[in-house]
């Protein structure tokens, strides 16, 4: 009998270290943190102006990107991706909706200082879709999707804002949330990057323990150039540009390194793209820049981490484009998008995964400044309707932007995106079958977004 009792005491005594051990794990900030984040974080960054060329993974060899290097070199980066306008406001709309601007209303120009326009409150944001599934949302930097209150970040579904809802840090105030914190005149430019860093790393150390996303729009590259006193080591424009894109690349690093530290970078989808592409150098091998159709205007770096999915070193040469993101995140983290509102992106999580090889592309449209249909991809063709945009060429290297080989003959324009990257040589007259091809396939679609277009805030206001 005594045996029996000490033996159960023995058996109680074990059973009880073990209830505390498990007690004990179950407290701990690092099972908390993996309870709390099975879906996983999401850290979007998006550049402003930055080319398809600016990073030393897309072949610079002027600019160090060591940061963004590494991100590429440890989850996908694609080639052949697309933002959907040549200027800041409509990508930004496409990003925020899964749709072409046009769409959305706000594929003419960009939304200015005094504008009473935005993104319409109906729309069902990327914001508001994850903080449905339970994210901390928060946005720091550069929204341009309106000014008002009503249409402002807290409004579309972001938690937390701090940054400049204006058109770019040349012309926008500084806000917290919608409290006014600096007007445009009392900002230091050169301390930009490094204060929405703080904010960006602020954000994630107090919302570490549960899922977030966190929306990070630079104001780098746009003008007016800019970087702080410890990144300043060059002269002239293309010095600062220099300057500024290599202080973008730390901001990226240091967004890494707090992922890090709290323990979340793995389960953390990380994205870096640019809004459209460069305003004053050139993106070489590709022809023109921001504001123009020609495909440094559009085509832009997109590097993916997050290797519970994404296997290090892939590179994709598909096509896909930021409406994309809308649809794949909803899928990641399970949420439905709505039938009654129609999109224009594809689920390309199988492209980032590699599970699939082809994009779900038929045809891609290009919009120009001035929101008409100006050029259509179908493959390797791409047929431009309508003159490119050279607003922004006067400061690009004439010869090493292509600008010097615009056709002087009649549109419409065709190149073979494979043979001919830098769209130098127009065979329209060899092809008329894929002229006539790519222009009713174009129009045809165009008409359908005019149809289905849903208005913009205050659209009567324009």
């Amino acid at each position: 009998m005594t045996a029996c009792i000490g033996n159960s005491t023995r058996l109680g005594g074990l059973v009880g270290v073990l209830v505390l051990m498990v007690g004990l794990v179950l407290s701990s900030p690092h099972h908390a943190k993996a309870v709390a984040s099975k879906k996983p974080n999401i850290v979007f960054i998006l550049a402003d102006d930055l080319g398809y060329a600016d990073l030393s993974s897309y072949g610079s060899t002027w600019i160090r990107t060591p940061n963004l290097d590494k991100l590429a070199a440890e989850g996908i980066r694609f080639t052949n991706f697309y933002a959907p306008a040549g200027v800041c406001t409509p990508t930004r709309a496409s990003l925020m909706t899964g749709s072409y601007p046009k769409r959305v209303d706000l594929h003419v120009e960009v939304l200015y200082p005094d504008t009473k326009n935005g993104l319409n409150p109906n729309e069902f944001t990327l914001a508001e879709m994850l903080k449905e599934q339970g994210y901390a949302t928060g946005m720091i930097g550069k929204w341009h999707l309106g000014l008002l209150p009503e249409v402002k970040p807290n409004a579309q579904g972001f938690d937390y804002y701090y940054g400049m809802p204006g058109p770019n840090h040349g012309r926008s105030d500084l806000y917290r949330n919608n409290q006014l914190v600096k007007a445009n005149k009392d900002l230091d430019y050169d301390q930009i990057t490094m204060d929405y860093t703080r904010e960006a790393r602020s954000f994630i150390q107090e919302n570490s323990n549960k899922p977030f996303f966190l929306y990070m729009a630079h104001s780098a590259i746009h003008i007016p150039l800019y970087a702080s006193p410890q990144f300043r080591r060059h002269e002239g424009f293309r010095g600062l540009y220099q300057d500024m894109t290599e202080e973008l690349d730390w901001s990226c690093g240091e967004i890494v390194k707090e992922l890090e530290k709290h323990g979340i970078l793995d389960n953390t989808i990380v994205i870096f793209t640019s809004d459209n592409g460069p305003a004053g150098v050139a993106a070489a091998p590709l022809h023109g820049g921001k504001g123009s159709t020609w495909e440094a205007g559009f085509r832009v770096p997109l590097i993916v981490r997050w290797p519970e999915k994404i296997k290090a070193g892939s590179v994709s040469h598909e096509l896909a484009t930021m409406m994309d993101f809308y649809p794949t995140i909803a899928k990641i983290v399970g949420a439905k998008v709505s039938k009654e509102r129609a999109i224009d992106g594809h689920n390309i999580l199988p492209l980032l995964t590699g599970d699939r090889a082809k994009s779900e592309y038929e045809f891609l449209c290009y919009y120009g400044r001035d929101g008409k249909l100006a050029a259509i991809r179908q493959g390797d063709w791409k047929l431009h309707l309508a003159e490119p945009s050279e607003r922004w060429a006067g400061k690009q290297p004439v010869e090493e932007a292509l600008l010097n080989t615009r056709p002087t003959t009649a549109l419409p324009w065709l190149y073979n995106l494979s043979t001919d990257i830098g769209e130098t040589k127009n065979v329209e007259s060899a092809h008329p079958d894929v002229v006539e091809k790519l222009r009713k396939t174009a129009a045809s679609f165009d008409a359908t977004l005019d149809a289905q277009l849903r208005p913009k805030y205050g659209a009567e206001k324009r």
